[in-house]
């Protein structure tokens, strides 16, 4: 239980409640863990929600697959992240994506009806959860606008620099780690793999980057 009330309190879900109010809400929901080995898949794209899932450790990956296979990852979660809140309120509607732990995780869900109803204690602690409902989800709205800021770019190549200038903004440093390895990064932009590397390793003899795995430099004043 203290692994999922400390993962509560960095969930921008429950941002602005005390302890005692997040033991109280784990306690009433009979909150417990699932444990999820790398590879594994946390929910299953076509299933029916198994409520909104709290990452309390490790790392998932929000896929989503077509019937040939191909596979494209929309974002990644962690540790007091929250994910299928949307399809945990809309419990009829069939997930269109999955998750993947991509690494040893634990989960909790959360069970939507119960939390964003009148039977939790208190007006004003249902209208803390729900006020930050809305924030979260207007956070997931802007990451995925900016993804596709990046999917919509003509080449490979532009669709890297669009997502390499987003990361080091949001690090603050031409010298970056991404979470994605190299079929990680070619799902997550939509292209092939073979060519994504020969475009990093063009990317590297232009002088444009430097990397080894997943550290990147970035040098943004050399021309092409």
């Amino acid at each position: 239980m203290k692994g999922i009330i400390e993962a509560m309190a960095l969930s921008p879900l429950f941002s602005g409640l005390e302890l005692s109010e997040l033991e109280e809400l784990a306690v009433r929901f009979h909150l417990s863990l699932r444990t999820y080995e790398r590879g594994e898949l946390v929910i299953c794209q076509g299933e029916k929600a198994k409520g909104i899932g709290l990452v309390v450790s490790g790392r998932l990956h929000i896929v989503r697959d077509d019937f040939l296979g191909n596979r494209e990852i929309l974002t990644e979660v962690e540790k007091g992240d929250i994910f299928d809140e949307v399809f945990a309120v809309l419990r009829e509607e069939p997930q269109n994506v999955s998750a993947e732990a991509d690494r040893r995780s634990e989960v909790a869900f959360l069970p939507a009806e119960e939390l964003f109803s009148a039977s939790i204690k208190g007006e004003k602690l249902l209208l803390q959860v729900t006020g930050n409902m809305f924030r979260v989800m207007a956070e997931k709205n802007l990451l995925l606008t900016r993804k596709m800021a990046h999917l919509s770019r003509r080449t490979i190549r532009e669709k890297l620099i669009s997502y390499f200038s987003e990361e080091s903004s949001r690090q603050g440093s031409f010298t970056i780690d991404i979470p994605f390895n190299r079929q990680q990064l070619a799902d997550y932009l939509a292209v092939e793999r073979s060519a994504l590397s020969r475009e990093l390793s063009r990317m590297r003899e232009d002088g444009l980057i430097r990397y080894r795995k997943n550290h990147f430099t970035l040098y943004h004043h050399r021309e092409r």
